[in-house]
């Protein structure tokens, strides 16, 4: 007996009934994939920039810019999911929330780094012992 298809049955197996996935085509290029999933990050990633680039932002508040971007990247998230959905047994209505909920932690992750760094940084330049800067470790004796 052959071990290596049978192994390979039962991983197709558990691939389509405890993951949801399809298994993967012989026929399709790692190119095609790897050039679909850049077009994808491309679009995904403008979305939260398309209220800047088409509203008149001094006509409105910055925070209400802000959580329309929230708000669109949001929907481009779920849309994602949904789309992934295609490749795979899961729900769309599953898919799509849950890549948008993974979405949000990482951007929330993002945002709060960025904001402690910021914070570190206006901290540390506002006190005059700044451990980055080499002025203060020569003594003037």
């Amino acid at each position: 007996k052959d071990n290596s298809k049978i192994q390979g049955c039962i991983c197709n197996e558990m691939m389509i009934h405890e993951l949801g996935l399809t298994p993967p085509d012989d026929d399709e290029s790692p190119i095609k994939k790897g050039c679909m999933t850049f077009i994808a990050f491309i679009i995904c990633g403008i979305v939260p920039l398309f209220v800047y680039m088409f509203v008149d932002v001094s006509s409105t508040s910055g925070d209400t810019n802000f959580y329309i971007s929230i708000a669109m990247t949001a929907v481009a998230l779920f849309i994602l999911g949904v789309l992934k959905s295609l490749a795979s047994y899961i729900s769309w209505y599953r898919s799509g929330f849950s890549v948008m909920i993974l979405g949000c932690i990482a951007a929330g992750a993002a945002y709060g780094i960025s904001a402690l760094a910021e914070w570190a940084v206006q901290s540390n330049s506002s006190n005059n012992d700044n451990p980055l800067c080499m002025n203060n470790t020569i003594s003037s004796n």
